[in-house]
């Protein structure tokens, strides 16, 4: 191993202790209560502490979300940013990229945005509208965690209105990465890009499948085959013993599943 790598090392392993100090303080903070943590030197917002945590684990310590960046495509479509911990890792990584966020809870967007502030994130375009397959007002509902959704209500809460984008017209030239985390409409937005995707080097969704609705997982995978993509598929949310635990995530998700899609080789499909 090289000196640079062990400095490197060094390194990793001085701020993984730091935030093992800090997660284990936000940990005891109260849900649904606005607070910060101290996440590479600067007071990152976050509006509940179990929502922060879930998603620093995912997208900072198994970076799930890294990806080769093209050499000539240089934009990166975020949808459904939360309040910012994916659009901070796509600038920390990818500084010559564009990211472009998409988030449409006006309290959390309120969040995105001053996170955007604090770190000074010059290379991001945040609109505050719900990625859909057309433009139009909508009915939104969050539970005021990670979850938030178009058309399916949370018990005992009156809808949002949001206005909607068509995540089809931002598909007309070549981009990098393509993340969707829309809670239950990627099948939906999805269909409606399916001659698009391979405009697209790098595809993440986030497949939640409705206790009620038909499972559409495997129509959503014919659409990156179709489109010249290899896909992995990883579990968002484990149920041990799937034939007799009935648990619901968010209330009505009987699973979700992480999928990723890229081009073997290297190779992307419009090439």
């Amino acid at each position: 191993m090289s000196e640079i790598q062990l400095y490197t090392n060094k390194i990793k392993q001085r701020f993984f202790t730091k935030m093992g100090r800090e997660k284990s303080r936000v940990r005891r903070f109260p849900r649904f209560k606005e607070g910060t943590a101290d996440l590479f030197g600067k007071p990152f917002l976050f509006h509940d502490s179990a929502s922060f945590l879930d998603s620093y684990k995912e997208i900072f310590e198994q970076e799930i979300y890294r990806f080769h960046p093209s050499s000539s495509e240089k934009v990166i479509l975020d949808c459904g940013a939360n309040i910012g911990l994916s659009v901070l890792f796509f600038a920390k990584n990818y500084p010559d990229h564009t990211i472009i966020a998409f988030e449409p809870d006006d309290a959390i967007f309120e969040v995105l945005s001053r996170n955007v502030q604090t770190y000074g994130l010059k290379n991001v375009q945040l609109h505050k509208k719900a990625v859909w397959n057309k433009e139009e007002v909508l009915e939104f509902y969050t539970d005021n965690g990670m979850g938030a959704r178009v058309g399916y209500s949370y018990e005992n809460q009156a809808p949002k209105k949001v206005q909607s984008v068509r995540l089809k017209d931002f598909l007309n030239e070549r981009i990098d990465f393509l993340k969707i985390d829309i809670e239950g409409a990627e099948y939906a937005v999805l269909s409606d890009c399916r001659d698009m995707l391979r405009q697209a080097n790098n595809i993440f969704f986030e497949y939640h499948s409705h206790h009620s609705d038909q499972q559409k997982l495997h129509e959503m995978l014919l659409m990156l085959q179709q489109n010249g993509f290899r896909y992995y598929i990883k579990e968002s949310s484990t149920r041990e013993r799937p034939f007799v635990e009935e648990g619901l995530i968010c209330e009505v998700y009987d699973m979700a599943i992480n999928i990723f899609g890229y081009h073997a080789n290297g190779n992307t499909g419009g090439k």
